[in-house]
């Protein structure tokens, strides 16, 4: 593909709002044919995201909130070419990172100075782009594994808060020795179940 004979959908994740408004336009006066669809970090949750034949990433300061939107734009099956716009190209920790997500870094200063030096990066990647690496499919896996764990546990929540709150208005009641020995062990099943939905919380967060 060659941006400047053919048109192409150009997917630019801006972390930082101010800049939201300031990038399209000098976007749009080196890169004719392209439409670019803009998009914020949060949108990056929803089911549905455009299709693209390349991604922009705005990178604010923090090189981990950068490295985390490219992990969730590999693992939602962003398989075309990503490029980073940061304030800090040579951060070795975060090249390594991109190196592995197969994201490729611009100076910003570079980009704010001449976009035109943008438009042929972004026609490099495209000309350039590579295949779906084993670290990628990974990624994905993991992300449809996250997934999973959050569905299963809303899924959980709300039967077993109504019925540890039975069993424990059950504990209440006048019982023989053995239907309070069943109570009590009905209560403890559940708040056993309610520690493992906690692990899931705290694996969907992290």
């Amino acid at each position: 593909m060659t941006p400047e004979t053919e048109s192409f959908v150009l997917l630019l994740v801006v972390e930082d709002d101010s800049r939201a408004e300031a990038l399209p336009p000098r976007l749009s006066m080196v890169l004719p044919r392209a439409s670019t669809v803009t998009a914020n970090v949060a949108m990056l949750a929803e089911e549905k995201l455009p299709r693209a034949d390349a991604t922009l990433v705005d990178g604010g300061a923090s090189a981990k909130a950068t490295v985390d939107t490219l992990r969730t734009l590999r693992a939602r099956g962003f398989e075309a070419p990503i490029l980073v716009v940061t304030p800090v190209p040579d951060d070795v920790a975060l090249r390594a990172a991109m190196n592995s997500l197969g994201a490729r870094a611009v100076s910003r200063e570079l980009v704010d100075r001449s976009p035109a030096e943008l438009a042929v990066a972004i026609t490099a990647a495209l000309d350039s782009a590579p295949g779906v690496t084993a670290e990628l499919r990974q990624a994905r896996r993991i992300f449809a594994a996250g997934q999973a764990a959050l569905s299963l546990q809303h899924a959980i929540n709300n039967p077993l808060a109504a019925l540890l709150a039975e069993a424990q208005l059950l504990q209440l009641e006048e019982l023989s020795a053995e239907q309070r020995g069943s109570v009590d062990r009905m209560v403890e099943l559940c708040r056993r179940v309610v520690a493992l939905v906690r692990r899931l919380d705290a694996l969907t967060e992290s």
